[in-house]
């Protein structure tokens, strides 16, 4: 959020002590209890805002190896909850889709200053303005289509396939094939 300060509408960090971390308040109210098209306007809207920053001096690195580390050794942890993915994989085990995440072919050489969980609560809106990004912890210089992802499931689980499809018609072409999208469903399936 310090690194973001003056660029995004984040949280102002008032204090890290003890592993706590104090931040300010922002107005509005997340994207889930607005209308729908609001939340297609602001999400598609906060996107494009985040993947513009400058990432030269981005210390975060959130790239397809690092999350895929990450990933692994959530698998190791057990910290994957199974119960809790999608409809699709519901059955599947933390290791199985480990397996297929790893045998997947290279990205492509698209990288950005990405949020990480671009579910729609993590967006804040107040009169039709975008008021806040919150939850960036795992934020950094990664392929664009992986917010992308989220945001389209997230907008078709609180909206429907309607808003799912509106919000569609903003995604850049370099990350709307459905392969790839559904590569970063199927990772964030074990975060």
């Amino acid at each position: 959020m310090a690194w973001c300060a003056g660029r995004l509408p984040v949280p102002k960090v008032l204090a890290v002590e003890g592993g706590l971390l104090t931040m300010s308040a922002l107005p509005g109210i997340n994207l889930t209890e607005t209308t729908k098209e609001d939340a297609v306007a602001r999400v598609a809207e906060a996107l494009q805002l985040i993947h513009s920053l400058p990432i030269e001096r981005c210390p975060f690195q959130a790239d397809w190896a690092t999350r895929l580390r990450q990933a692994r050794h959530h698998v190791r942890c057990g910290l994957v909850d199974e119960p809790d993915f999608d409809a699709i994989n519901l059955g599947r085990t933390a290791d199985d889709i480990l397996a297929e995440l790893q045998a997947f072919p290279p990205l492509p050489p698209v990288a950005c200053f990405t949020h990480g969980d671009a579910c729609l609560p993590n967006f804040l809106t107040q009169d039709g303005v975008l008021t806040g990004i919150v939850d960036l912890g795992r934020a950094g210089v990664a392929h664009p289509a992986q917010d992308w992802a989220l945001a389209l499931r997230s907008m078709h689980d609180n909206f429907g396939a309607e808003a799912e499809q509106a919000l569609r018609t903003h995604v850049p072409e370099h990350c709307s094939d459905e392969a790839l999208l559904r590569r970063f469903r199927l990772l964030d399936e074990l975060f």
